[in-house]
């Protein structure tokens, strides 16, 4: 549909990594859809990574079936979610109509047509606890999300994101006190160029905390380093905005 907004992001289940697409542009209207039924289908992977993954030799092979089975599950009046790859499975998540025995019957044909053996689980879900627990983000999951969004857009660009550079960072709040307090916290953490800033006269009444650091866009890198400033930024009552970084070569 026109509203639809795919994402995606990695966030950490069971102490292994996740790797997770859901559809963003449903949340305003998930909770209206007259479905109840949650149905979760677990693919085992053909050749997982030993971190619980799949492989990029398999990652064609189970976008096309993805796409054939959210086909499947639209077609008989469904909604696909997204989807979860974790631990050596990929589990496809919808919401769907009651008595699901012809559904499932065209989505195990169409697995078994691409040498997969899929379980279904089906079970009653009116609060949508399929997406608001299993696929919504975090805060910080969303702020890895975004991260991950801006590094590609970087390296689109020919940035090389193993390479060191200067990536500033900007922290709004509404007051000096706790804006002060913050500048602080990220001198006490080795931050650099910190500068606090009052309100603009022509501009929205908030306080800015501009601060730099020296690093890498490796994902593990460059959110670490956002995730603390957020965590951080919330529990002085602020918002983190955001970094940036030069494309580098």
């Amino acid at each position: 549909m026109s509203e639809d907004v795919w994402r995606a992001y990695f966030a950490d289940m069971g102490g292994q990594p996740a790797a997770i697409v859901f559809n963003d542009g449903i949340a305003g209207r998930v909770n209206d859809l007259a479905l109840v039924h949650a149905m979760k289908i677990r693919v085992p992977l053909k050749a997982p990574r030993a971190d619980g993954l799949n492989t990029k030799e398999e990652a064609g092979l189970l976008g096309r079936l993805d796409e054939q089975l959210a086909g499947i599950i639209t077609g008989c009046g469904g909604e696909y979610l997204g989807r979860v790859t974790n631990n050596g499975a990929r589990w496809l998540l919808a919401l769907i109509p009651p008595y699901p025995q012809e559904l499932e019957a065209a989505l195990h044909a169409a697995a078994a047509a691409e040498g997969y053996a899929p379980e279904i689980h089906v079970e009653q879900d009116p609060a949508k606890a399929i997406y608001w627990q299993d696929l919504y983000p975090s805060e910080d999951d969303r702020q890895v999300m975004v991260d991950m969004e801006v590094q590609a857009v970087l390296r689109e660009r020919g940035d090389l994101p193993e390479k060191s550079r200067q990536i500033g960072h900007w922290i709004y709040f509404r007051d000096e006190a706790p804006a002060q307090r913050f500048a602080g916290w990220a001198e006490e953490n080795k931050y650099q160029n910190i500068a606090v800033t009052p309100p603009a006269e022509d501009g929205p009444p908030l306080w800015r905390v501009r601060m730099s650091h020296q690093g890498t866009l490796r994902l593990e890198d460059i959110s670490g380093h956002s995730l603390a400033i957020g965590r951080q930024a919330r529990e002085a009552g602020g918002q983190y905005d955001g970094w940036e970084s030069p494309v580098t070569l």
